[in-house]
């Protein structure tokens, strides 16, 4: 069990393990180094920090972990496949194939070092026999994707192209079906708000499929829900984008972070490109209207947010943002005409109802804007926006109700 509350090995542990899930590999190892501090003949440590420094690239130091691991136990079978990895990586594949048979000596049936045998073997010119190894893994398991690939590599080099291409496209298709299978549990968990965990899902499941566009996509968001930088987050936002120059979702999420820190140029164009190749897009639209409000061109602003309305009257959030447009311009009296819609649609809108607060604030309706806002705390009673304005609000009355006394008074 990691204990959460006392900072022992196993507290530094955990939170390099989080650190490696959100791509902060340096972090990572900083933190199992104090774990291990802590607790040096922790081989658990040793063996994420050695498969840490593998996915950084940094094999020697790799294998210095995996070596501490096996001084300790000899017969760990992570230890000993990810040594063999890490030595594959070096071109050392003579000793990288010694571990993956002191591994498949504990367990026959380690298909993971099977394939990768077979691959230094074909690195090695020993083609036939690297195809043996990998069929005899996929005569097990005809759906293990890197034996696939693997096959198709082997295939290729042994100029057998039409079988190569054949292999490599059921191992695209594999690691496709993996990844999705992944990014569904990350979506699942996202949607509960376990968003920790959900990235967990999507981290394994761009480690199959880099190309997996929802899962960048997925990623990047999350990362931007943990506090990351505009730039760890664009990473994923952009491979996405690479991938396919009409992703919607990468445009649209890199243009609202970019509006929401102050680069609403930067943030137009992001919607621009959308409106480009999908010239209705709504959401788009009054995006584009509420960063056009920033850079204070008004007319254009609500232009984008009235075409947005136009095309789907009932979409709430198009009505919202004229609503946040108007209110921006001082326009008190017909953002409230706009906020009505969108809660005539959607009565249960916590940003409708809280608006609503926010407008009867500015009218000076303080009793009203109350009542709004205790409509909202009911539904959301964390909206911390809600209970700010409240507070004002009620300051204002109780004010507004001195002065007049003293008025009364004064007329005494």
């Amino acid at each position: 069990m990691i204990l959460k509350n006392s900072k022992n090995a196993w507290y530094y542990l955990n939170q390099g393990l989080t650190s490696v899930y959100y791509n902060d590999f340096k972090k990572a190892v900083s933190k199992f180094n104090k774990a291990s501090s802590l607790e040096p003949e922790n081989i658990v440590i040793q063996l994420h920090k050695g498969t840490t420094l593998h996915k950084m690239e940094k094999y020697k130091m790799a294998i210095d972990c995996f070596d501490q691991v096996l001084s300790v136990d000899p017969k760990n079978l992570d230890a000993l496949y990810n040594k063999g990895l890490a030595l594959q990586k070096i071109g050392d594949h003579e000793d990288a194939i010694s571990f993956f048979k002191k591994s498949l000596e504990i367990d026959s049936n380690y298909l993971d070092s099977l394939t990768s045998m077979g691959l230094c073997l074909s690195n090695l010119d020993r083609n036939k026999e690297a195809l043996k190894i990998t069929d005899s893994v996929l005569l097990k398991n005809p759906k293990h994707s890197s034996a696939l690939y693997n096959k198709s590599l082997i295939l290729g080099r042994l100029g057998q192209n039409s079988e190569a291409i054949s292999f490599l496209k059921k191992a695209i298709e594999e690691d496709s079906r993996k990844s999705n299978i992944l990014y569904e549990k990350g979506q699942k968990l996202t949607k509960q708000k376990k968003h920790e965990k959900a990235i967990k899902f999507y981290t394994k499941a761009l480690e199959i499929d880099k190309k997996n566009i929802r899962a960048l996509v997925a990623k990047g968001w999350t990362l931007d829900f943990a506090g990351f930088g505009n730039k760890d987050i664009f990473v994923f936002y952009d491979k996405a984008i690479e991938i396919d120059p009409h992703c919607t979702d990468a445009f649209l999420n890199k243009g609202l972070v970019l509006d929401r820190t102050g680069l609403y140029k930067k943030a137009i164009e992001c919607f621009d490109k959308i409106l480009e190749y999908d010239p209705k897009n709504i959401r788009a639209m009054y995006s584009k209207g509420v960063s056009l409000s920033s850079l204070k061109k008004f007319g254009e602003a609500r232009f984008y947010c009235e075409c947005a309305i136009e095309l789907d009257p009932k979409n709430v959030f198009a009505l919202c943002s004229m609503v946040w447009f108007l209110e921006h311009s001082k326009k008190y009296d017909e953002a409230l005409i706009y906020c009505e819609k969108a809660l005539k649609i959607d009565p249960r809108y916590v940003y409708a109802i809280s608006y609503k607060g926010k407008l009867l604030l500015s009218l000076k309706k303080y009793e009203e804007s109350i009542k709004w806002y205790d409509k909202a705390l009911k539904l959301d009673p964390e909206n911390q926006t809600a209970i700010y304005h409240k507070n004002r609000a009620e300051s204002e009355l109780e004010k507004m109700k001195k002065e007049s006394l003293l008025k009364k008074l004064s007329k005494l």
